[in-house]
């Protein structure tokens, strides 16, 4: 029988763990392996965050030390999916938190049917209603989608990084980085089923790990393919510098709209939607025909 499993990749900040592992099991997601990634054995943030996920009940199945390298989190991702290559995989980093049109079961039973090997969908940026950075509270307190009230488009239109994501495959697919994209497989239509992937990434810590980020990629301590990732990341940094220490919420090429975690909250997603589908059909198309899969 088919199992509906769940891959993610953590590192240090683990504030929203419980609430992400609680969304999955609420979708119906029936085996979870979460891996830890630390620098160091001597992470101090590794106890706790083993504490963490067995108060969920669950524990690490993986812990792997040394450089967050580009390329890691896709070789340990696709690793772990190997083990099961028959069964469906839910792929979110620990600030992804997937909504679908219908159910979980519903959109892999449509897959089966029809005969295709992953879904696609996009970003919506999730932040709080004045753009600040709060830390999310704790697990059982206020919804997440409460204390960050606001969707919109800063993956896309303000860092002008790739929003699309492979958020559910087969677990024989072969992902590109980031799972932005399967380089193997067919994809359901966009048109019938095309999910929002709702993004946490907005928030205390935020400005700490891009500023990071773009340290190490830039000085080579982590390797890096796509050198873009950098420029990416200090657009972000630029503009809330330039914004007294927030995001520009009430700028409309964002996109920001009060949104639950219903599917059909964001007006507009079908447009959105069926636009980046085509858009990068066509950019990965002409990726592999040049042989530069993984270098943009």
């Amino acid at each position: 029988m088919t199992v509906v499993r769940l891959v993610s990749v953590v590192g240090g900040d683990t504030s929203l763990l419980p609430h992400m592992l609680a969304h999955y099991e609420g979708l119906g997601v029936e085996s979870f392996h979460v891996i830890r990634h630390v620098e160091s054995r001597e992470d101090p943030t590794l106890p706790s965050s083993v504490a963490v996920v067995r108060d969920a009940g669950h524990d690490f199945t993986r812990i792997s030390v040394g450089p967050w390298h580009e390329h890691l989190n896709p070789r340990l991702i696709r690793e772990t999916m190997a083990e099961h290559p028959d069964d469906w995989w839910v792929v979110a980093d620990l600030d992804e938190f997937q909504v679908y049109p219908d159910s979980l079961k519903e959109t892999v039973a449509h897959c089966e049917r029809h005969g295709f090997d992953y879904v696609e969908g996009a970003f919506l940026d999730r932040v709080a209603a004045d753009g600040s950075f709060p830390d999310p509270g704790p697990f059982g307190s206020a919804p997440l989608w409460r204390q960050y009230p606001l969707a919109g488009l800063v993956t896309l239109r303000l860092m002008g990084a790739r929003p699309t994501k492979v958020p559910l495959a087969r677990g024989r697919m072969e992902l590109g980085y980031g799972q932005h994209n399967s380089w193997t497989g067919r994809g359901a239509p966009a048109a019938r089923v095309y999910a929002q992937v709702h993004h946490f990434k907005w928030t205390a810590s935020a400005g700490e790990r891009l500023a990071k980020r773009v340290a190490a990629y830039s000085s080579g301590e982590w390797h890096i393919n796509n050198a873009k990732i950098i420029d990416e990341s200090r657009v972000f940094l630029d503009h809330v510098a330039a914004h007294s220490g927030r995001l520009a919420v009430d700028d409309p090429r964002l996109g920001f709209q009060r949104c639950a975690l219903e599917y059909g909250d964001y007006a507009g997603w079908a447009d959105l939607a069926a636009t980046l589908s085509r858009q990068y059909v066509e950019f990965d198309a002409a990726r592999a025909a040049t042989g530069r899969r993984e270098a943009g």
